[in-house]
């Protein structure tokens, strides 16, 4: 592996410190987190459940860093009742995801690309487990954007309430509601 390699791939990832995630774009949240953001906080999610749960935890952690990686080529793309904003499927979005992830993970270890294969096949317990999680860490940010920017943002805590189903998080996720 050469020096260079390395600083691409940093820069690669540093995009994802610019890019604001769309549906707070979308909803006029003002300074919305980027996508970089979004992910440090499901990371440490991942991390601090990831025993509670008893699942691979190093697996958990590894979806919740590259999930997003994929953005740094197609951006922050939303898919609302299966279709992308931009009129791809939902197929579509995934499979450009995937292959920016294997394009950037080439010179690594094929292990990242198989995780992401399994995060997106959602197979795994560990994969239904950080889908879980996404979405709680969504409708928490969510919240947090009602409280400071006086913002109705139902529909995301709704789509959360929707994809969660563990009893823990689903606890969380309606306290929040409080």
């Amino acid at each position: 592996m050469k020096s260079t390699d390395i600083i691409n791939f940093a820069k690669i990832v540093g995009k994802l410190k610019k890019i604001k995630r769309t549906g707070w774009v979308r909803e006029g949240v003002v300074e919305p987190e980027s996508v970089a953001e979004h992910s440090f906080r499901l990371i440490v999610l991942a991390m601090t459940l990831g025993d509670y749960f008893e699942v691979d935890k190093e697996k958990l952690i590894k979806m919740a860093i590259i999930h997003d990686l994929g953005e740094t080529s197609t951006g922050d793309l939303v898919v609302e009742r299966g279709i992308v904003v931009n009129d791809l499927n939902k197929r579509d979005k995934e499979q450009r995801e995937e292959k920016a992830i294997s394009e950037l993970f080439q010179e690594f270890s094929p292990d990242y690309k198989n995780i992401f294969r399994e995060m997106i096949e959602r197979k795994s317990k560990e994969a239904l487990l950080f889908w879980q999680l996404d979405k709680l860490e969504m409708a928490m940010q969510a919240k947090e954007y009602e409280e400071e920017q006086d913002k109705v943002l139902t529909e995301f805590i709704e789509n959360a309430d929707h994809h969660i189903t563990d009893p823990l998080l689903k606890e969380i996720l309606h306290k929040l509601s409080e």
